[in-house]
C-alpha cells in the first residue's frame, strides 16, 4: 500500500527542525507538486520522507477530549495514550487537490477507528501541523491536525483500533502519559 508523502527538502525548514505545533495552512507547508506515493513499509525507514498523517481531536459539546490507549498497528506508540485518531492517508484517497486527498483520508480514517462515525454530525476544522524530530515515528510521518467538534447528544464509539476511548477534560487529562503528539495538539487548544 502507496502513502502520501513529502520529501524533508520541500517542507519548510521550520517544520523539519523543530517539535511543535505549527498553525499555519496545509498549502502553506506541503506542495500538491511536491507529493509522492511511497510504499507504506519504505516510508516507515526513510527519513527523507514524511508522510502524511491525519489526525482528528474530537471534542463533545460540553468540552472533554476523546483519547485512548495506543494498542493498533503502531507498536513504538503502545501504551501511551492518543487523543487524535486518524491515520496514513493511502493512495486511494487521492484527489484533484492535496486539501480534498487529506479530507478523503481522515474520512476513511473516522469510519474505521469509529463505530458509529456520523459526518452530519461533527463539524471538522482544520488547525494545523505537527512535527516531531524527538522519536522514530515523529522523524517519518507529518500530522494534519484536525479539531473534531461534536453535536450536542453525539458522541462517536470505539472500533477495534480505539478500543477503551474515554472522554476526560484538559484537567483530567494533564494526569494520563500521552504521546507528543498529543501534548501538543492539546497545549495548542487549551491556548486557542
Amino acid at each position: 500500500m502507496k502513502v502520501c508523502s513529502v520529501p524533508v527538502e520541500k517542507l519548510p525548514k521550520n517544520v523539519c527542525l523543530q517539535t511543535d505545533f505549527f498553525a499555519i495552512p496545509l498549502q502553506d507547508a506541503v506542495r500538491q507538486e511536491d507529493v509522492v506515493w511511497i510504499e507504506r513499509n519504505d516510508a516507515e525507514k526513510d527519513f527523507s520522507y514524511k508522510h502524511l498523517i491525519t489526525y482528528a481531536v474530537f471534542q463533545s459539546f460540553d468540552g472533554k477530549i476523546a483519547c485512548y490507549p495506543r494498542h493498533g498497528s503502531e507498536k513504538r506508540l503502545r501504551g501511551l495514550y492518543s487523543c487524535g485518531i486518524g491515520g496514513h492517508i493511502d493512495e486511494c484517497d487521492k484527489a484533484p487537490s492535496l486539501k480534498e486527498t487529506v479530507e478523503n483520508g481522515l474520512r476513511r480514517e473516522l469510519f474505521e477507528e469509529l463505530k458509529n462515525y456520523d459526518g452530519s454530525k461533527v463539524k471538522l476544522s482544520y488547525l494545523g501541523l505537527i512535527s516531531e524530530k524527538e522519536s522514530e515515528v515523529g522523524l517519518v510521518h507529518l500530522g494534519a491536525v484536525y479539531l473534531a467538534k461534536c453535536d450536542k447528544g453525539y458522541l462517536p464509539v470505539a472500533a477495534e483500533e480505539t478500543k477503551g476511548l474515554e472522554w476526560k477534560s484538559f484537567d483530567e487529562l494533564r494526569l494520563v502519559k500521552k504521546e507528543l503528539w498529543s501534548d501538543l495538539a492539546l497545549k495548542f487548544l487549551e491556548k486557542n
